[in-house]
């Protein structure tokens, strides 16, 4: 269950017993569905996991037959479970600082050039429309009497945005080098066994950096490069 909707639905049955189409529109009309990973439709099943959990119960049925909503109520240990929820959040990073896709560019010579190009612009279009919704919504929602922290979050959203559509573009820019690394990376692999390697010390970490470095940005070289480099990581 993805934790902002535990929160969530836990948070509103603290305030009041209601079912899931009222969580649910609530969500909709704060547009909260747009701008993190909530999904409205996850809300029943999270509903049901909750219920299991113990955290809520089942406390009455409003209507009859195909249109009858179950309401819920909060339980003691879900309460206590909420309030443990937030504080853990307080202590949690806004935006990780490590991303799996950091590392994806040394693997890019498994696909077609034409596929990448192709799948990085779909993205790439997908921020920007992230972008001016959320643009839009600042606009509606940020004036003089805004809270301070709702104004940063747009800002930090909207950041966040801007930086990962300069990083997608960089990828299409780079992209011939970033192959031509990701083939010496694969030779790397299948001639060297990383088994054998001792740990590495700073110095020649450096090193290995300066030659990884240089793969990419001199691919004509790669091949000698790749040999240094295969020297290095055995000191």
């Amino acid at each position: 269950m993805i934790y902002i909707i535990k929160v969530l639905i836990l948070y509103y049955l603290s305030i009041k017993p209601t079912h899931g189409y009222e969580i649910q529109k609530f969500i909709q009309v704060n547009h909260m569905d747009s701008w993190t990973k909530i999904q409205s439709g996850s809300i029943y099943y999270a509903l049901n996991k909750l219920e299991k959990e113990g955290l809520i119960l089942l406390s009455a049925k409003v209507g009859s037959g195909a249109k009858a909503r179950k309401v819920y109520s909060i339980t003691e240990k879900g309460k206590r479970e909420l309030r443990e929820l937030v504080k853990q959040e307080l202590n949690c990073k806004i935006c990780e600082v490590g991303s799996d896709k950091f590392i994806i560019y040394p693997l890019l010579n498994i696909l077609d050039k034409n596929v990448i190009f192709t799948e990085l612009k779909e993205h790439i279009q997908k921020l920007n429309d992230q972008k001016l919704y959320l643009e839009k919504w600042q606009k509606i929602k940020v004036n003089e009497h805004t809270l301070a922290v709702e104004k940063i979050s747009f800002e930090m959203m909207l950041s966040n945005l801007e930086y990962q559509i300069k990083w997608h573009n960089a990828l299409i820019n780079d992209m011939d080098a970033c192959i031509v690394a990701s083939k010496e990376i694969s030779k790397l692999i299948s001639v060297f066994d990383f088994s054998n390697t001792e740990s590495v010390l700073i110095d020649n970490a450096i090193d290995i950096e300066k030659l990884k470095y240089q793969i990419l940005n001199d691919p004509d070289n790669a091949t000698e490069k790749l040999e240094q480099l295969i020297e290095a990581l055995k000191k």
